[in-house]
């Protein structure tokens, strides 16, 4: 008895770590949080905030910051469109790849404050975006009648 409920413990903890590693992009932080941390978890924080910023920052004059599809934009499902879309996730993911595989290591040289506040910038920065997106996406919806 005691090894099933041991089993079940173990397996909700690596669950529970799984959801907080996914979610820790969108995690929003204080400068007391990242005063905390070390210069390479401050590194891993900011290269998920750069990567964040990467994928919400082009499709946001649609009002829609992660797009699934043409549908999703309100644009035509034109083979272009769609090829295009296609085009550019495989090309954002290559990007992001390399930049995190190349400033992983280059990061942590800089000044401890100088990681922290670029953190703060681009956390704010999406924080604009998706409010901004947000506001486009309430006036482009149809009214009710």
């Amino acid at each position: 008895m005691k090894k099933y409920f041991l089993t079940i413990f173990v397996f909700i903890a690596l669950i529970s770590n799984i959801f907080a590693q996914t979610n820790q992009p969108d995690m929003v932080y204080v400068l007391g949080d990242l005063e905390k941390m070390d210069k390479l978890q401050l590194t891993k924080v900011y290269l998920a905030k750069l990567n964040r910023l990467v994928r919400v920052s082009p499709y946001m004059s649609f009002g829609v910051i992660e797009p699934r599809d043409t549908k999703t934009l309100r644009i035509p499902s034109h083979s272009i469109n769609e090829k295009n879309m296609a085009n550019y996730k495989k090309k954002e993911k290559e990007f992001n790849k390399v930049v995190e595989d190349n400033l992983y290591n280059i990061i942590p040289y800089s000044d401890k404050k100088d990681i922290m506040d670029a953190i703060m910038f681009m956390q704010e920065t999406i924080l604009k975006i998706e409010s901004m997106s947000e506001r486009i996406r309430n006036n482009n919806m149809p009214e009710a009648q």
